[in-house]
């Protein structure tokens, strides 16, 4: 991996982490979970693109309970203890602030970015729908290393393979509940 690709992805795991606060209050307005839960339903929502660990989610979960955004409740499950967290009421309010802030990010953040690409690059940003923006084809691609292509196809064959999974899997539950 070149050392621009290695900044990339340093850069993209820093922007998931700061998701992370807002992905966890939105899946427990939703239903109360464990954290386990937590990783695993974000993980089946993005079709596998964002898998969270156990690093990632918990420190998360305690500092939101600390910040009164969650609560923890622990219960017996199968024979074990698992912590359930349930959002608060001040934790929708700050669910809901901090959704009106990150759409409006995102417009400036997109806007910017058009502007850019059509000022400085002389071309205008296409808008593929959203499952298009994750394939690693075009120009740039092909201009790496052949090896660094392969690798890049391969891993992304894997990903699409785990997403159809995921596909399958709920295509299952909702067949069933027919």
């Amino acid at each position: 991996m070149s050392k621009k690709e290695e900044t990339a992805e340093m850069w993209d795991m820093e922007m998931r982490k700061g998701y992370t606060k807002l992905a966890v209050l939105m899946f427990l307005s939703k239903k109360a979970l464990t954290g386990y839960d937590i990783m695993k339903d974000i993980e089946e929502e993005t079709l596998g693109f964002w898998k969270l660990t156990s690093g990632g989610v918990y420190p998360v979960l305690k500092d939101l309970e600390e910040r009164g955004y969650i609560e923890g409740q622990w219960k017996a499950k199968g024979g074990r203890r698992k912590k359930i967290y349930k959002i608060t009421d001040e934790g929708k309010q700050m669910l809901e602030t901090a959704l009106h802030r990150q759409q409006q990010m995102e417009e400036s953040i997109g806007q910017l970015f058009r502007q850019f690409a059509q000022e400085v690059l002389g071309t205008k940003l296409p808008s593929p729908p959203s499952c298009f923006k994750l394939l690693p084809f075009g120009k740039n691609l092909k201009e790496r290393p052949l090896d660094e292509q392969i690798r890049i196809l391969e891993s992304f064959r894997t990903r699409l393979g785990q997403a159809v999974k995921l596909i399958d899997k709920r295509l299952q539950k909702l067949e069933g509940s027919e």
